[in-house]
């Protein structure tokens, strides 16, 4: 099917633009994407190689730019993140949209997805509607405190923390209701799929039938959604359709 593109488009309060991706027919739902490069590199244009096999599945794709290092601090990222999300829930229409979304990214932007997930006064606080939130969807997510903001504060990148900057630290602290496919790889940067690992374990410990899913791809970091296999698929995108296919 033909990809329809609208970019460029502003939103929030701080001027960020994201790139619209949507397929041949109206009223699909739509995956947010964020991009990722550790808060200081990386673009929303980026993924436009991955919006074309995700917009095949039926699926709107949305990539969003944010604030970075060295201009941007915690929370500045996320705040934008919120306010991508509450824009599209009101202007998503205008593209196409259906009107349900799937809050996805990579590496920060995978970081990004864990914190919406997580910390719920971040969608709150801009406004949006969770109830339009089909799934969260991360692939190789710090789940410390991420190594850059421990680089702001002076601390070795290597170090675990878990404070108000890791998701971690808000686990437990409300009920996880929307489903959350944790992705790895098997690969990953060290200590990436170990903690993946633990916010599964740490999840399912406070909320037993919490809707958490964990899944192991190959390669290294963000392997899944940066390179394609031997069958010319994005074994990210393979992972998303048998997700959301299970949870129809």
């Amino acid at each position: 099917p033909l990809m329809r593109i609208t970019k460029d488009i502003p939103y929030g309060p701080c001027g960020m633009l994201l790139d619209f991706y949507a397929p041949a027919q109206d009223g699909f739902d739509t995956l947010i994407w964020f991009h990722g490069g550790g808060f200081e590199a990386g673009s929303r244009r980026d993924a436009e190689p991955l919006a074309e096999s995700v917009t095949a599945l039926g699926l709107g794709f949305a990539s969003v730019e944010y604030r970075m290092f060295p201009s941007a601090r915690f929370p500045d990222f996320l705040l934008d993140a919120a306010w991508s999300v509450a824009f599209l829930q009101k202007h998503g229409q205008d593209c196409g949209c259906g009107g349900r979304f799937v809050i996805s990214g990579q590496s920060a932007g995978a970081y990004i997805t864990m914190m919406l997930a997580l910390n719920g006064a971040l969608l709150h606080n801009a406004g949006v509607d969770e109830t339009s939130i089909l799934a969260y969807v991360p692939e190789s997510s710090q789940q410390t405190t991420h190594y850059n903001m421990l680089r702001q504060r002076g601390i070795d990148r290597r170090a675990e923390r878990i404070d108000e900057e890791a998701p971690l630290y808000y686990v437990g602290q409300r009920p996880l209701t929307k489903p959350l496919l944790l992705i790895y790889n098997a690969e990953d940067i060290p200590c990436r799929p170990e903690q993946n690992l633990l916010m599964y374990q740490s999840i399912r410990h406070f909320q037993p039938d919490a809707p958490v899913f964990l899944k192991e791809l190959p390669g290294g970091h963000c392997a899944g959604s940066t390179h394609k296999d031997e069958n010319g698929n994005y074994p990210y995108v393979t992972a998303l359709k048998e997700f959301l296919a299970s949870l129809r």
